[in-house]
């Protein structure tokens, strides 16, 4: 059992990377995904081997992720405020 969880977030985490450099919206919910079953499955196993560092390895993705989406949407919002601004300009 605990080599198909090891086969299963390794192939996830390369089809998480690969996907991120197609799409990155579904790459980084992938990835958020991944670091979701990494808690999840460090804290099932907690006392047993490696069972700590999934547990952190998986939050430290988790965090990453969250905080590169809500830094790219306020980049995103912060942009299209700018061109609104521009487009206004231009049409005075």
């Amino acid at each position: 059992m605990k080599k198909f969880i090891g086969i299963f977030l390794t192939s996830a985490f390369i089809f998480a990377v690969l996907l991120s450099e197609y799409d990155s919206y579904y790459g980084s919910w992938l990835f958020y995904a991944l670091g979701m079953m990494m808690v999840a499955l460090g804290y099932i196993y907690k006392g047993e081997e490696n069972s700590t560092s999934c547990f952190w390895v998986g939050l430290f993705i988790m965090l990453i992720t969250f905080v590169g989406a809500n830094v790219s949407g306020k980049i995103s919002i912060e942009t299209i405020e700018i061109l609104r601004e521009t487009l206004e300009n231009i049409e005075e």
